[in-house]
């Protein structure tokens, strides 16, 4: 695929994917993917996970299957890639090789799907008041009292998104020999989610709920210069231990309702790579997503259906849980009430503000080159994910700082998403559908409950 610098941004929104899982793997999966490239001329094929070499990545996943029983995972080398020119083309060749003797599945990856945020909002007032007391927002506050409750200590963080802005006076932007491209056109939305999560207070009084935690970017867009999650993911989990925690900024279309953004584990390879990390103990926060693309309308992840499976839908038997928590979006005032363009179902773990939120960054509008711009207009999804990232992160850090162990992604899920220690949105778990905000201080009492995951502390390393 060309470089990112030498495609006109028409051509980027357009590229097409057709995400290939061959029967066989490794060298016979290779073979089967050069007698495609004949076949198919105009198209190029690679394997879909490029960042990680394959025996790290078969090293990870019998780690994993060791760590938590009953999880089988795929044999990645078997998924390849063939990069279309063409949405047309990408569809045709999807059916045509799902009908191939050698191909288990394919699907079309429809170019990329901005990151789940949406146009300002009410801003209200300057005070991040997603920082207060519940019910108003998550008790960030209380958090701060306890050792580690800012993020100190030695729980890391990634964030996987598009772009960031390189000089913000005040986010510390870390890059990663993985990290990929850093996609100007995105890096607003970039800068306001490491603000939420760690900006540094300066004149402009912003803090962040940890931020003191130790925070690191990887781009989608892969140094290649292919937009490719599935691998952004498997890259971030070289560079986690075991109870850290993994943000993903980023929704998906799907093949038959592109006007319709749902979260990126839709995508099977998606999917798995998400699934391989909590297994390995990561924690991962995954946006619901902000639903249509035109008309405010958030989409009931209960009705999603893959091939005929409701995969999102925990009452189901084709559900498929892949160990991430989910995040919906609410509105910044008491009651909180879902916000209309926010995904929902009984999927959802849990919420968090979804409009004005104060952070750094112009988004949308462009900072230049100036490295003092904030917002209190920042929203969706990728503003609540990230508010419930750095609860995460701050619950964990207090954690290990008091009690010597690390939450499990079960754990961590299972706090974040409970009655009794959140706040629930105005129409209840059961109408409403996106779960509670957390609220810390009983999030908190509630860990000192908890026994260490029998997994220990000698699992940080993988």
């Amino acid at each position: 695929m060309p470089s990112l610098s030498k495609l006109t941004w028409m051509d980027i929104r357009s590229l097409c994917r057709v995400v290939i899982k061959f029967r066989e793997a490794g060298p016979a999966a290779l073979d089967r993917m050069q007698e495609l490239l004949a076949r198919y001329p105009g198209t190029t094929g690679h394997p879909l996970f490029t960042s990680v070499p394959p025996d790290t990545i078969a090293h990870w996943t019998e780690k994993a299957r060791q760590a938590s029983p009953g999880y089988l995972p795929p044999d990645f080398t078997a998924y390849h890639a063939l990069e279309c020119p063409h949405e047309d083309q990408a569809a045709l060749l999807s059916r045509q090789l799902n009908a191939h003797e050698a191909v288990a599945l394919a699907y079309v990856e429809q170019g990329f799907a901005d990151a789940p945020s949406t146009p300002p909002g009410p801003a209200p007032g300057s005070r991040q008041g997603y920082l207060n007391p519940a019910p108003e927002g998550i008790d960030a506050h209380y958090a701060w009292r306890m050792t580690g409750g800012n993020g100190s200590g030695a729980v890391r963080y990634i964030d996987i998104e598009q772009g960031w802005l390189p000089h913000h006076e005040a986010v510390a932007l870390h890059m990663l020999p993985c990290t990929g491209i850093n996609n100007r056109r995105s890096a607003e939305h970039g800068t306001a989610v490491l603000g939420i999560i760690g900006a540094q207070a300066g004149e402009a009084g912003l803090v962040g709920i940890a931020s003191y935690a130790r925070g690191h970017v990887v781009s989608q867009w892969r140094p290649g210069g292919a937009f490719n999650t599935a691998d952004a993911v498997m890259a971030a989990i070289g560079q986690l231990q075991w109870g850290d925690i993994l943000l993903i900024e980023a929704q998906t279309w799907h093949t038959g309702t592109l006007a319709k953004t749902w979260p990126v584990e839709v995508h099977e390879a998606c999917y798995q790579s998400i699934r391989l990390a909590t297994a390995l103990g990561i924690i991962v926060i995954e946006p619901a997503g902000n639903g249509s693309t035109g008309e405010p309308a958030g989409n009931d992840l209960d009705s999603f259906f893959l091939d005929g499976k409701s995969v999102l839908n925990p009452l189901s038997a084709d559900f498929r849980d892949s160990g991430a928590i989910m995040v919906a979006a609410a509105t910044s005032t008491v009651p909180h009430v879902r916000l209309a363009w926010s995904n929902y179902g009984r999927r959802i773990n849990c919420y968090a503000w979804g409009e004005s939120v104060r952070t750094a960054g112009s988004h949308p509008r462009s900072s230049g080159m100036a490295i003092n711009t904030y917002t209190a207009a920042f929203g969706g999804t990728s503003a609540a994910s990230a508010i419930v990232a750095g609860a995460a992160i701050s619950l964990q850090s207090i954690a290990e700082a008091n009690h010597h162990f690390r939450l499990s992604p079960q754990q961590m899920r299972s706090l974040l998403g409970d009655d009794s220690s959140g706040t629930p949105s105005a129409g209840g778990r059961w109408e409403d559908k996106i779960g509670v905000m957390p609220n810390l201080q009983k999030m908190i009492s509630q860990a000192l409950l908890l026994q260490p995951p029998h997994t220990g502390r000698q699992s940080f390393s993988k």
